[in-house]
């Protein structure tokens, strides 16, 4: 039996398996906290979009609005190991690229790891544009740093 997906608003019901993908796709330096991740789906100026399928969640995507400049920034993007390479994470991104046309805005702005090449592969396929490389973005506990690319895409 086949099961249907389709992306939908993420609500409460969903926050464990949000914190469950976060964490496995994050190291715990990198992840985002159960109080920023409950900030993001109930209060901040944002949207989470889930992927389901019939029995469960497979990825997600926040996206945070800066209505003053017209900019919506992608925070993260997750995808269930089980279900990469499947096409989740493309159309976690093009829903949420609808979503934020329906909100006026005007580009997409993300930062991404330099060493994520998967991540920087679907974003160069879905349209984006590298247009800085941020040394020492991505700060670690134990004195580390890594480099990240911010990359856009214009909205037409």
């Amino acid at each position: 039996m086949q099961e249907t997906t389709h992306i939908r608003k993420a609500s409460l019901d969903d926050f464990e398996r949000i914190i469950d993908l976060e964490n496995t796709c994050f190291t715990s330096e990198l992840a985002y906290t159960r109080r920023q991740l409950r900030y993001l789906l109930t209060k901040a100026n944002s949207t989470v979009l889930v992927e389901t399928t019939n029995t469960i969640v497979r990825g997600f995507i926040i996206i945070l609005y800066r209505k003053r400049t017209r900019v919506a920034g992608i925070e993260t993007i997750n995808v269930d190991p089980a279900y990469r390479k499947q096409g989740v994470g493309l159309r976690l991104l093009n829903a949420a690229e609808e979503d934020i046309r329906k909100k006026g805005m005007h580009k997409i702005r993300l930062e991404v790891s330099t060493t994520n090449h998967a991540a920087i592969m679907l974003y160069e396929n879905a349209g984006f544009k590298k247009i800085a490389f941020l040394k020492n973005y991505y700060l670690y506990d134990h004195d580390d740093s890594r480099d990240a690319i911010r990359m856009i895409k214009e909205l037409r």
